[in-house]
């Protein structure tokens, strides 16, 4: 099993350890690297055995033709729906899946939910879980058919969020993702921190623990054998989420505007911060990954390097 640290081509090289160098030291093999809808600059690429993909917040709208596009300039727009239309964005997404697989990485993680930025400062949104995973794979079915063979150059790893779509939470999601996908070159990116915003009773450390360990409990083996990597991080965010105050979205706001002014409300939600305690080696021990993402956020290099060595503590070296 290999250590990995999150990291993105948005970030200079020299803000790690030795500009990459030293972090085998901290006991890390190498960055999962968040990666743009452009090639993957040279200089990353012996760090990064895996790559995570742009991902777009609400790229249902795009998909489904219920959002305006035309209040976009050709490139942010890639950024909310991946596109203005199911043509541009299965080529958008096989682009981005194109310049990452140059770099052969082991596999290639994409967020496989959504939310309706109408709806995303309310605490349930319309959107229902099955249509979006049954829209969801026909897009990928649709990016993937761009492939030779129809299958995809690198391993594609779906993602769990809270939002509508994949949450990971049973086995029907994989049963139906194995029934609608159209190839096999897939597997799951199992988020902790995701999952744990969908608890109402995510207050502490020990409880999301728990909770998720008697999720795993319900897997099938099969289901466990496509995944092969986790995100792993804290979220005990349920005291927020209860209390925040529900809003519309305002009249005549952008999408671009909508999703500047939420990115607070989301941070709040999903914390990314590290386990203090053992609990975090049960779950990788109940889920065997091949690779493990010590997913950290927040601001300054010197505090989410830490955060890293606090977690990678747990385990043994």
């Amino acid at each position: 099993m290999k250590h990995l640290f999150s990291y993105s081509v948005c970030q200079p090289l020299e803000e790690l350890p030795g500009s990459g160098e030293g972090l085998k030291e901290m006991g890390c093999d190498g960055i999962e690297l968040f990666t743009l809808f452009e090639r993957v600059p040279p200089e990353y690429r012996r760090f990064s055995p895996s790559v995570h993909l742009p991902f777009a917040i609400d790229w249902y709208s795009g998909w489904t033709g219920r959002a305006d596009t035309e209040e976009f300039d050709g490139d942010s727009v890639k950024y909310i729906m991946f596109g203005r239309n199911r043509d541009e964005i299965a080529e958008n997404i096989r682009s981005a899946i194109m310049y990452a697989s140059e770099i052969d990485p082991a596999y290639a993680v994409l967020h496989a939910s959504n939310t309706n930025l109408d709806e995303v400062m309310f605490r349930e949104q319309t959107d229902n879980s099955r249509e979006i995973l049954r829209e969801f794979c026909d897009m990928m079915n649709q990016t993937v058919a761009g492939f030779d063979g129809n299958e995809p150059p690198v391993k594609l790893a779906f993602e769990n969020l809270w939002w509508p779509g994949l949450k990971l939470l049973g086995r029907w999601e994989y049963d139906f993702m194995v029934t609608h996908l159209e190839f096999d070159n897939w597997g799951f990116c199992l988020d902790t921190g995701h999952m744990m915003n969908t608890l109402p009773d995510a207050y502490d450390e020990r409880t999301c623990v728990d909770r998720l360990l008697g999720i795993f409990g319900g897997y099938p083996d099969d289901m466990k054998a496509r995944i092969g990597t986790v995100h792993l991080h804290v979220s005990t965010s349920a005291e927020y989420r209860k209390s925040f105050k529900p809003k519309e979205r305002p009249k005549g706001e952008t999408m671009q505007e909508t999703v500047a002014r939420l990115y607070p409300h989301i941070n709040m939600i999903d914390q990314h911060r590290p386990f203090s305690g053992d609990g975090c080696r049960l779950l990788i021990e109940e889920l065997s990954p091949d690779f493990v993402t010590h997913e950290m956020i927040g601001s300054g290099m010197e505090k989410l390097l830490k955060d890293f060595k606090q977690q990678r503590s747990h385990f043994t070296p």
